[in-house]
């Protein structure tokens, strides 16, 4: 699980890349970060994996960090995450049980 401290530090990197989420206090607002691996079939022959991380917040509102950007590398390296191609959901954050 991700520290208060290092979700601060994943707000901040988000932040510099999307003028949208500068706010200061929004990391205070983030209600939790979970890693998802969606299969798409398409076909018979062809499946789609998605990895991303969605970052939830108070108000209703997420964002999702896509596999392969900087920020998807950096999370992944905070909290020791190894990729995974099968259908899974796991809580790097929740609010509910962090301590500051």
């Amino acid at each position: 699980m991700l520290t208060y401290n290092e979700v601060q530090q994943i707000h901040n990197k988000l932040s510099s890349e999307n003028t949208d989420i500068a706010d200061d206090n929004l990391d205070e607002e983030i209600t939790s970060i979970i890693y998802y691996v969606d299969k798409i079939d398409c076909d018979k022959e062809t499946t789609l994996v998605h990895r991303h991380i969605d970052i939830e917040y108070s108000f209703g509102e997420y964002y999702e960090i896509s596999e392969g950007t900087p920020l998807f590398d950096a999370v992944c390296s905070l909290c020791s995450l190894q990729l995974q191609s099968e259908l899974q959901e796991t809580v790097l954050f929740s609010k509910l049980n962090c301590h500051k």
